[in-house]
C-alpha cells in the first residue's frame, strides 16, 4: 500500500500540472463517470456538468484509473436502468496481446513474493517458494509496430468501407499496450447491440472463408486479400460501457490516454510519457530492457537503480520493484 501511496503522488503531480490540458467528453453532462481509486474501490454514476468540475475533480480525487460511459444518458446518476438511454459513440478496443506473437515471447511470469521469474507459460505457483505468480506483458518496438499496423488497417476499414470521414474519428492510445477509437457519426451512434454486433463481424471477418469466396463469388473478391482487424466485440457491443478517459493516466503503466494525430509517425513511448523525470531511486526485482523517450533502460536484474520517475512508476505498477524510500508525502 505504501507503494502504491508513492505512485499516487506522482499521479497527483500529474493531475495538478495538467489539468487546463484535459479534455472532458463531449456533452459532459449526460455521461456517467467511475473511478478506481488507489485502494481498489470502483466508483460509479457519478456526473459533472462542465468541464472545469470535471477537471477539478481529477485534482482533488487523484484516481488511480478514471472511466466515462461511452452512452449519453437522460440522467446518468441514476440506477442503469433508469438512466434513459440516448445514444452512445461506436468505440473499438485493439489489443497487442491479440494482434502480436512477439508480445507473446517476450511475456514471462514473476513470483510476488520471492521475485523469481522466468519465460511463459507460467507455472500455477512459483517453484521457488510456492507463492502466487503474476504473467507480465513487456512490449518492445516490434511488437509495438504490429498493433500500430493493426489501427491503420481498422482506420482503412472505417474509412473506405464504411465511408467515414476522419474528422468522425478519434484514435487514442490506450496508456498501455493498445489503441482505441470513438466513432462519432449520429447515425451510428444510434445503433443498437445488434447492428454493432454486425460491424464488428465485419471487421473480425468472423465467419469469412476465404477458399468459397474465391470460387463461387469474384466479385466479392477484394475480401480476399482484406486484413482482419481483431477488435474486442464486448467493448463495441456494449452501449452502456464505460471506457478509459483521454487524458487520463493507465493504472498499469502510469502513461497516459493520448490522442493521435497521425498514427504513421506516433511513437507511444515518447508522446503517452507524461510523468516527471527526476531520478528515483527502486529496487528492480527484474525489468527486460525497455525504450522511452528514445533512451533505452535496462536490463535490471536485483538491483538499486536511479531511474526517471516514469520508468520507476511504469516497473512498480508492473509488480517489477519497489520504491527505495517513502516519497508518499
Amino acid at each position: 500500500m505504501e507503494q502504491l501511496q508513492t505512485v499516487k503522488k506522482f499521479f497527483r503531480w500529474y493531475y495538478f500540472n495538467n489539468s487546463e490540458k484535459i479534455k472532458a467528453p463531449e456533452s459532459t453532462e449526460s455521461r456517467e463517470f467511475g473511478y478506481r481509486d488507489f485502494n481498489g474501490n470502483m466508483v460509479r454514476h457519478l456526473s459533472f456538468k462542465s468541464e472545469g468540475e470535471y477537471r477539478a475533480f481529477l485534482v482533488k480525487t487523484v484516481p488511480k484509473s478514471v472511466y466515462y460511459s461511452v452512452a449519453f444518458y437522460i440522467d446518468p446518476t441514476a440506477p442503469m436502468e433508469s438512466k434513459g438511454w440516448i445514444k452512445a459513440d461506436l468505440v473499438f478496443d485493439i489489443d497487442i496481446k491479440d494482434v502480436s506473437e512477439k508480445i507473446k515471447e517476450n511475456s514471462f511470469w514473476i513470483c510476488k513474493k520471492c521475485h523469481s521469474f522466468g519465460r511463459l507459460p507460467a507455472p500455477k505457483v512459483c517453484p521457488n517458494c510456492g507463492s502466487e505468480v503474476e504473467e507480465v506483458e513487456w512490449v518492445c518496438d516490434e511488437c509495438l509496430n504490429e498493433v500500430k499496423g493493426a489501427a491503420l488497417d481498422l482506420l482503412n476499414i472505417l474509412t473506405e468501407d464504411f465511408g467515414l470521414s476522419k474528422k468522425e474519428i478519434s484514435i487514442y492510445f490506450s496508456g498501455n499496450n493498445g489503441y482505441h477509437f470513438y466513432v462519432y457519426n449520429e447515425e451510428m451512434r444510434k445503433m443498437g447491440q445488434q447492428e454493432r454486433m454486425e460491424i464488428v463481424d465485419y471487421i473480425t471477418m468472423k465467419g469469412f472463408d476465404s477458399s468459397v469466396y474465391s470460387k463461387n463469388i469474384p466479385e466479392n473478391g477484394f475480401m480476399i486479400n482484406r486484413k482482419r482487424v481483431p477488435v474486442d466485440p464486448n467493448v463495441t457491443v456494449d452501449i452502456k460501457r464505460v471506457f478509459r478517459a483521454p487524458d487520463s493516466l493507465h493504472d498499469e503503466s502510469g502513461l497516459a490516454k493520448k490522442e493521435v494525430d497521425s498514427l504513421e509517425s506516433f511513437d507511444p513511448l515518447d508522446k503517452a510519457v507524461v510523468l516527471p523525470e527526476e531520478p528515483v531511486e527502486v529496487l528492480m526485482y527484474y525489468m527486460p530492457s525497455i525504450r522511452f523517450k528514445g533512451e533505452t533502460f535496462g536490463p535490471y536484474k536485483q538491483e538499486k537503480v536511479k531511474v526517471p520517475a516514469y520508468v520507476a512508476v511504469y516497473a512498480v505498477l508492473k509488480g517489477l520493484a519497489e520504491f527505495t524510500e517513502n516519497r508518499s508525502g
